[in-house]
């Protein structure tokens, strides 16, 4: 009904006066999100019609851009759309999401660069050799499911509280690398330190690749940091510190015919313990910049088929039961005339984690290697019923019922 549009994208952005941040060579826009507002994060691509935000997860055609933005369906869109470009004006007025006063640009910290990944991972073992793992988050993972050989096989250590510049200097006299290793850098006084503090205390969840070797370490946090259970040990923004970017976790065999993905080392880790089989894991759905390098190997170890095995949230029911966590924004919504029963959060949430699994089909269909999604927990509609979320989770309950 849609498909052959009297107007394009482009007539939409310029009767909404959208300016881009940047303009790219192959014809797209890169833009601050009309929706929440992150600088440069929304890509407008001209050719296609399409948008997308890499950070809200906001995306679709023009009609989804326009529709979006005024809370209309469809239809309403492409009427209105046409009356406005009628008229070389329109009567809505968007208002663009509040921004912060902008501060004087601080000066770049000086950043190391990363050392290899041979360096990374002997610092890292030797790092958790001096580590132990509290009582308290042992008990942890014993209920989330794993046994006490699997904690210890895995590697996970509590983040320690002190000693980190002896801890550094010990690293050093061993013959270990810390300069360019992710969580290292130099203090005030010269010394080389590990990024270690109260905000983000919990247990390491070492992420290896296919060689086995640690690329990276993600921090079990205690207490949630700024939302986040999940946080990487990185020291960039430290003097010669350096990012821990986000590699991709990878546990089981190379070779087997049948690997899943899923979102999260630790889901992974559980997941292969409880059976058996190859999991990768990236550290959010729509991180998958590095996913292409390792679907590509393992395609090339005999690996023909991929099964999607995200959160189901994918299909999370989007009927509002004032159930979100953050502020409702129903009533909000309503009192302004858009009269809806469906929860704008969840929408969104379902959309970012759709749009994570689309582009995960589209990396293997690339390479020409099958892929299936992986779902559970379902009601008669095919929507998640809203009892069993992660696929660890859902190996859990089966070795529990």
């Amino acid at each position: 009904m849609y498909d052959d549009l009297p107007f394009t994208m482009r007539d939409v952005v310029e009767l909404l006066h959208v300016k881009p941040a940047c303009k790219k060579k192959d014809g797209t826009w890169d833009c601050d999100c009309l929706f929440c507002g992150a600088k440069e994060k929304m890509n407008i691509n001209f050719d296609k019609n399409v948008f997308g935000c890499f950070v809200c997860g906001e995306g679709g055609g023009i009609l989804d851009f326009y529709g979006h933005l005024f809370h209309v369906d469809r239809g309403t869109a492409c009427k209105e759309i046409k009356a406005a470009l009628g008229k070389g004006k329109t009567d809505k007025k968007y208002a663009p999401p509040k921004k912060e006063p902008e501060l004087p640009t601080p000066p770049p910290v000086e950043q190391s660069e990363r050392t290899s990944t041979e360096n990374i991972d002997q610092t890292f073992t030797m790092l958790l050799q001096m580590l132990p793992l509290t009582a308290t988050h042992e008990q942890k993972l014993l209920e989330r499911g794993f046994t006490k050989e699997q904690i210890i096989k895995n590697g996970y250590k509590s983040t320690p509280a002190f000693g980190l510049k002896k801890m550094a200097e010990k690293l050093i006299k061993a013959g270990c690398t810390v300069q360019g290793v992710p969580g290292f850098y130099l203090d005030e006084d010269g010394k080389w330190t590990i990024n270690f503090h109260t905000k983000n205390s919990g247990f390491l969840v070492p992420v290896r690749n296919i060689d086995g070797l640690i690329t990276g370490m993600q921090i079990r946090a205690d207490r949630p940091y700024k939302d986040r259970k999940y946080i990487w040990l990185s020291s960039s923004n430290y003097y010669m510190g350096v990012t821990s970017g986000s590699p991709v976790h990878f546990v089981g065999n190379e070779g087997e015919e049948t690997v899943f993905v899923t979102e999260g080392p630790l889901k992974a880790d559980l997941s292969h313990a409880l059976s058996g089989r190859t999991f990768v894991a990236v550290a959010g759905v729509n991180l998958y910049n590095n996913l292409p390098p390792v679907i590509g190997r393992l395609k090339k170890s005999e690996t023909n088929l991929f099964y999607e095995a995200y959160d189901m949230d994918k299909l999370i029911k989007l009927t509002c039961l004032r159930d979100c966590q953050e502020k409702c924004e129903v009533c909000e919504l309503k009192e302004s005339g858009y009269k809806t029963a469906l929860c704008p959060k969840k929408s969104i949430k379902r959309r970012n984690i759709q749009n994570g699994c689309k582009n995960l089909y589209r990396i293997c269909r690339e390479i020409k290697a099958d892929c299936k999604s992986l779902t559970w927990d379902q009601d008669e509609e095919g929507e998640w019923r809203g009892n069993i979320k992660g696929v660890d989770d859902y190996l859990v309950s089966l070795n529990r019922g």
